[in-house]
């Protein structure tokens, strides 16, 4: 497996948004992780990518323990975080906040090679290169925010709410484009609210309903079970 994580608890003060999730992911797979809000997506995703530390649990990356590392060593073992609200640095250029993304030393030798690649994904930011990120449109700012996980090269790629806020046109392309990196080989964990849009795309799913996972499977078989429905609703 390249990610395993086992029986994560995790809590923001008294307020416990995780409650023994497990989930694994094999090397080149995209799963999904859907729910209400509040069900313990993004908290997730958090504790892997160790902006949030868990109470208790166990997360391995390639068989290396990722619990009590900080960010940016967990980073630099190939995990890419691409947060919910995008998180770009608005005065920079499209330019600046790409590079930004390729910091560490193999990145940072590869960064002329992924920008072009970045560049070729997302080709309307082959257009605004040169022009402050925080003038993007949000559609435009998502692609610029995945861009810049890619930067980094990396083996595992983490995207939280991509869709959030996007006009239709501009999921269409941003989805385009996350579909082209999974071909390339990168393993994706996807959290999303769109049920359909993140199921339709992933290979397997986990729901979580109130910080516990309550299905999982095939991302298709999920797609068609009415228990979907009713623990996403809360029915």
């Amino acid at each position: 497996m390249l990610l395993e994580v086992e029986d994560l608890h995790a809590s923001y003060g008294a307020v416990r948004a995780v409650q023994g999730v497990s989930l694994a992911l094999s090397p080149g797979e995209a799963v999904s992780i859907v729910g209400a809000n509040g069900a313990g997506k993004s908290t997730t995703l958090k504790c892997i990518s160790g902006l949030l530390r868990p109470e208790s649990g166990r997360i391995r990356f390639e068989g290396q323990e990722l619990n009590g590392r900080a960010p940016y060593r967990i980073a630099a073992l190939g995990i890419a975080h691409v947060p919910e609200g995008r998180r770009v640095f608005p005065e920079l250029t499209v330019r600046e906040n790409l590079n930004l993304g390729g910091y560490l030393p193999r990145a940072k030798r590869e960064r002329p090679a992924t920008m072009e690649r970045v560049l070729e994904l997302f080709p309307i930011l082959r257009e605004r290169t040169g022009q402050q990120a925080g003038t993007l449109s949000g559609g435009e700012q998502q692609m610029l925010a995945i861009g810049r996980g890619l930067m980094l090269l990396p083996k595992l790629l983490i995207l939280d709410e991509p869709s959030l806020g996007l006009a239709p046109i501009m999921v269409e392309a941003t989805y385009k484009g996350i579909a082209e990196i999974h071909r390339t080989g990168v393993t994706i964990l996807l959290v999303e609210q769109n049920l359909h849009l993140a199921l339709e795309f992933a290979d397997r799913g986990y729901v979580l309903e109130s910080g516990r996972v309550v299905l999982e499977g095939p991302a298709a078989d999920l797609l068609e079970d009415p228990r979907v429905k009713a623990s996403y609703l809360g029915m």
